[in-house]
């Protein structure tokens, strides 16, 4: 009944079909994958291509999470904006119809945290064979259980620490250590590595941190292997201390008001050495953490100095009276004796300062010649006194008694005051009996 009118309706509606079939509406959704610090912001584009018209768009939210976006859409394309990113922007999904005809993308977000660098407190002091316990913190990681903390010692793994546990926001985590440094491990730098690791992505970033830590461990080497010189050599001692920053070495002679400042590096040099410069000196170590000291003795080699010898008396001891003698040395490379000329026994001390004679109620066989002698490898020097021992004096006291004569007493036995005394009595009597008168 229709006729050619019906035929060619059909037609037409078989041709729309087809031109219908044929248009494909793609939805891009760029980028596609996104792997984005947390704290910064992310722009997505969404477009509809081959649509004539104004396409409508929609920014949904999967699983009710908002995602803050603002969008701006221009006919066929859409933008979205999202500040500040958190870990809660896993997916966005954009969707657009066109000509009743809707597509939907997905862009996949990966988010981390990963901000600074590993934080270590200042330690006071590293000390060979002696364990401390050491910390280091990473602040704001996401995700947590990506994370990986590696001690090292110089480029040596002292120890490896993760903590393994899920987080679904971004915390801190830290590392505490153990650790007792050995004597190979001194003037190498102790630092602290992260690595936030999500491989599936292909992210994997790294930060590292050296610990600061005060002078501990102080090493003293010479020249020589000893602190030890020959009088008129060369000595050279180095102080070397660990610590980071380097600690800047300073040399004191002490002994000295104030101490002199020797050197300021590592090495003190002792050119051409003399006697004056032997003694004590001081290595001081110190950075901006703090500060370590160690004190090493300068030995001069060399014929001994001349020794000293003292009496404990002012003047001449007398009979009976208890006499010291001190012998003594300012080199305690010498070894002391102190002995009478015409006498082999002697008293002797090696590496003492002093040696002493004590004579109980001296006589005068005890006086003569001493020597002091101070001796050692290179020579011996020696140091004299006479000591002269006085007889004790015993004064008779008389009234007639000639004062010419009190001097002799004290030089005299008794026997021979007695006789004197006699001889004087009886020649006063002669002198008054040829005084008498003649009657």
């Amino acid at each position: 009944m229709c006729g050619v009118k019906c035929i060619t309706f059909a037609l037409w509606i078989n041709i729309l079909r087809v031109i219908t079939e044929k248009t494909d509406f793609k939805l891009e959704l760029t980028p596609q994958k996104s792997v984005i610090h947390v704290g910064t912001d992310l722009e997505l584009t969404c477009r509809m291509n081959a649509c004539p018209v104004n396409v409508t768009f929609m920014w949904p939210s999967l699983l009710d999470n908002f995602h803050g976006g603002k969008p701006k859409d221009e006919q066929t394309v859409s933008r979205l904006l999202i500040r500040n990113i958190t870990t809660k922007h896993s997916n966005v999904v954009c969707k657009a119809s066109c000509e009743g005809k809707s597509r939907e993308n997905t862009s996949h977000i990966q988010v981390y945290s990963f901000p600074q660098d590993p934080v270590l407190p200042q330690i006071k002091s590293l000390i060979a064979n002696q364990t401390q316990q050491l910390n280091c913190t990473v602040h704001n990681v996401y995700p947590l259980e990506r994370i990986q903390v590696e001690w090292l010692r110089g480029d040596k793994t002292l120890h490896v620490d993760s903590p393994g546990d899920f987080s679904d926001h971004v915390q801190s985590y830290s590392s505490v250590f153990n650790y007792t440094p050995s004597v190979s491990d001194l003037d190498k730098n102790l630092s602290c590595k992260a690595t936030l690791n999500i491989a599936e992505i292909g992210l994997e970033r790294t930060r590292n941190s050296n610990a600061e830590y005060g002078p501990g461990t102080i090493n003293i080497s010479s020249n020589t292997g000893n602190t030890s010189v020959k009088l008129g050599e060369d000595l050279e001692i180095t102080c070397d201390a660990d610590g980071d920053p380097k600690p800047t070495i300073l040399w004191w002679k002490e002994e000295t008001e104030p101490a002199q400042n020797e050197s300021r590096h590592e090495q003190l040099i002792i050119h051409n050495a003399s006697w004056s410069q032997a003694g004590w000196y001081r290595c001081d170590a110190s950075n901006a953490v703090g500060s370590q000291q160690m004190r090493v003795k300068v030995i001069v080699l060399g014929p001994p100095n001349i020794p000293k010898i003292q009496l404990s008396h002012r003047g001449d001891p007398k009979e009976g009276e208890n006499v010291t003698i001190l012998c003594s040395s300012d080199d305690e490379s010498a070894e002391l004796t102190l002995y009478k000329q015409s006498q082999s026994a002697a008293s002797g001390a090696l590496h003492e300062p002093a040696v002493l004679l004590n004579i109980p109620s001296v006589q005068m066989t005890d006086g003569g010649i001493y020597i002091c002698e101070a001796k050692n490898d290179f020579g011996i020097e020696r140091s004299t006194i006479n000591i002269t021992v006085k007889a004790q004096h015993n004064v008779v006291k008389t009234a007639n008694l000639p004062l010419a004569i009190l001097p002799a007493a004290g030089s005299v036995s008794l026997l021979a005051i007695a006789g004197l005394l006699i001889r004087h009595c009886r020649k006063k009597a002669r002198t008054n009996s040829d005084n008498i008168p003649l009657s």
